[in-house]
C-alpha cells in the first residue's frame, strides 16, 4: 500500500508541472492535429483508399507526439537538480520508474483519447460501442510504450542528443506493440471483425507485462548510470 502512495506521488508531482505549464501537452497535440490534417488533406475522407490507409494513420499521430513527453518527463529534474534526491531518496527505484511511467502513460492517454475523437471525425467514422475496443488497445499500446519510454528517456537524459536518441533506441523495441495496435484496429475499422482481436490483445499484454517488470527490475542501474 505504501508502495502504491509513493508510485501516485510521483506521478501527481509530474503531472501537476506539466498542468503548470501545458509546454509538452501543447506542443504534443499540436504536432499530432497536423499529422491528423495532412492526412486528411491527402485523402478523400470516406474514400476507400482513406479506409485502408486509416488504422497506420491513427497509429502515427497517437504514438509519435509522445515522445514529447518522453524527452520532457526527466528534464525538470535534471534542470531543478531533484533528480540526485530522487537517487538518494531511501526507496525502490522501481517505484520511482512506475510513478513516471504513470504519469508518462496518463499524460498519453488524455493526448490519445482527445486524437481519437478527432480522427472520427476527420475520417467520417461513425461513433459506435465498437470503437471501444479500440480505446483498450490505446491502453494497452499506451502502457507498453511508456513503459519503454521512460526507461530509455531516463538512460539518455544526459545525452546532449538526447532527442534524436530517444526514437532512434525507442520505436525498433516497440515493433510489436505498432504492429499488433496497426492489426488490432485494422480488423475493427476496416474489416469491422472484432473477434479477431485476441492475437492482438494478447500480444499488447505480454508485451506490457514483460517491459513494465524488466522497467521496474534495472531502473536502480539506470540511475546510477
Amino acid at each position: 500500500m505504501q508502495h502504491l502512495i509513493l508510485v501516485w506521488s510521483i506521478a501527481a508531482k509530474d503531472l501537476k508541472i506539466e498542468y503548470r505549464s501545458r509546454q509538452a501537452f501543447i506542443t504534443a497535440l499540436f504536432l499530432a492535429l497536423l499529422i491528423l490534417v495532412i492526412f486528411a488533406f491527402a485523402f478523400d475522407p470516406g474514400s476507400s483508399a482513406s479506409r485502408k490507409a486509416s488504422p497506420g494513420i491513427l497509429w502515427v499521430a497517437l504514438l509519435f507526439p509522445g515522445v514529447i513527453q518522453l524527452n520532457h518527463s526527466f528534464q525538470m529534474e535534471l534542470k531543478e537538480g531533484t533528480i540526485h534526491g530522487i537517487v538518494l531518496a531511501p526507496v525502490d527505484r522501481g517505484v520511482v520508474f512506475l510513478g513516471k511511467m504513470l504519469a508518462n502513460w496518463l499524460f498519453l492517454m488524455v493526448v490519445d483519447l482527445w486524437l481519437f475523437v478527432v480522427f472520427i471525425v476527420f475520417f467520417n467514422f461513425n461513433f459506435s460501442i465498437q470503437l471501444l475496443w479500440i480505446v483498450l488497445i490505446i491502453f494497452l499500446a499506451g502502457i507498453g510504450f511508456t513503459a519503454v519510454g521512460t526507461l530509455f528517456a531516463a538512460m539518455v537524459s544526459n545525452t546532449r542528443t538526447r532527442e534524436m536518441l530517444l526514437p532512434v533506441l525507442l520505436f525498433p523495441i516497440i515493433v510489436p506493440i505498432i504492429l499488433a495496435a496497426v492489426n488490432g484496429t485494422q480488423q475493427l475499422l476496416i474489416h469491422d471483425q472484432a473477434q479477431f482481436l485476441a492475437n492482438s490483445l494478447r500480444i499488447l499484454v505480454a508485451f506490457d507485462l514483460i517491459f513494465v517488470t524488466a522497467g521496474f527490475l534495472v531502473f536502480d542501474y539506470v540511475l546510477d548510470e
